[in-house]
């Protein structure tokens, strides 16, 4: 039986697990709001500096898998709190990175130590409530998660406008500790994980409609973090681009639930193609509209809702294969959409050195994905 404990004066194990999930939620989406005073401080172009992001997304992408076979013998309580220690001091070294170089070498090993965290904490989460709650706890780690896109990147934002880029990394560092300190109040004992060789962890990917939807969401997240890492670009003014990040946020949680809802309702093939759909035109319209306020956080809102939204229907229909044990299902899946994050932020990146058009590289990745959903889709019931 699993048990768990909290002391007297302690959180609930599921809010500590949460905070760590907050300021792994903030670190992914703040690059956004400060990749244009980074380029300035490091002396780097801005494609440059949204290696940043790249970088911590392909560590995330790389560690999800590959990284809970090395600690799935550990006790969870023992990797939560180190990797989160780790995480923290690895995003206080950012804030102090006196090149690019030295930042994208803490960036990728940040990367990796969140990848740890944030599966480890759901599973501590599960085990640590009563059997009619385990539902609501992990539902706090994921809305602690998206929390800090909603609150703490545009929290961030605004921090590096009146200080420094610094500041927003001192920021998520701060809130590390501070999970760090409720996870040593509580106590939460839980079986380790069963050991998996990598090779099993992989072997899904075999399965040649598991490869296609996960190149569906890989795809969609490339087309994504192209346009959302360079907001600073787009979207003028710093207030404007904290509000710009903040609606795109708060509409990625409603997404999350109505996805969710409309996969029961319409079927997983419905709802991506509609997401699909919607997506590439908001990226068509965003350029011309990012000047006026009232029009940018519409295309803001509809873009949060449906890019979050697709990832319900995918894990949805990924899981309705059964190629392979759950966990390591949604593992391969929050690397699709990690590595779309690091494919998108490079792709960007090259698009606004080279003085191209980011919306013309987002509605291509949509195209591609459209094409390959429409072949999965004939091969598979909707």
């Amino acid at each position: 039986m699993v048990a768990h404990q909290r002391t007297a004066a302690g959180p609930a194990p599921e809010v500590a697990l949460a905070v760590g999930a907050f300021a792994i939620g903030t670190d992914i989406h703040v690059v956004a709001g400060v990749v244009g005073g980074l380029a300035d401080d490091l002396g780097v172009s801005v494609g440059a500096a949204g290696l940043a992001a790249t970088v911590f997304a392909l560590g995330y992408a790389v560690g999800a898998p590959l990284l809970g076979v090395a600690v799935a013998a550990r006790p969870p309580r023992q990797v939560l709190v180190g990797s989160l220690m780790l995480y923290g001091l690895l995003t206080a070294l950012s804030a102090l990175a006196p090149t690019l170089p030295v930042l994208l070498v803490t960036r990728a090993l940040a990367g990796l130590t969140c990848s740890i965290y944030i599966p480890t904490a759901a599973a501590a989460a599960v085990a640590a409530a009563l059997e009619n709650r385990r539902g609501r706890a992990l539902g706090t780690i994921l809305v602690g998660s998206s929390v800090g896109t909603v609150l703490g990147a545009p929290l961030g934002t605004l921090l590096a406008t009146l200080l420094s880029w610094r500041a927003a990394f001192g920021l998520v560092g701060l809130l590390a500790a501070v999970a760090v300190l409720g996870l040593l109040r509580i106590r939460i004992s839980a079986p380790p994980l069963p050991p998996s060789a990598v090779l099993e962890r992989l072997r899904p990917v075999r399965c040649p409609r598991v490869l296609g939807l996960l190149g569906v969401t890989f795809l969609v997240l490339t087309a994504s973090s192209s346009m959302y890492t360079y907001l600073d670009v787009l979207v003028d003014g710093s207030a404007r681009l904290a509000l710009f990040i903040a609606v795109f946020g708060i509409a990625g949680v409603a997404g999350v639930w109505w996805g969710g809802a409309a996969v029961d309702r319409f079927g997983g093939p419905r709802v991506v193609l509609a997401a699909l759909v919607g997506l590439a035109a908001g990226f068509a319209v965003l350029p011309s509209v990012a000047m006026t306020m009232a029009a940018a956080l519409a295309v803001a809102a509809g873009w949060g809702a449906l890019a979050w939204a697709l990832i319900p229907a995918q894990q949805h229909r990924l899981l309705g294969l059964h190629a392979g044990p759950t966990p390591v299902l949604l593992a391969l899946n929050t690397s699709a959409i990690h590595l779309g994050f690091a494919a998108g932020a490079l792709l960007g990146g090259l698009v606004v050195d080279a003085g191209g058009p980011l919306w013309a590289l987002a509605i291509a990745c949509c195209t591609a994905a459209l094409i390959l959903h429409t072949v999965l889709i004939r091969r598979e019931p909707s």
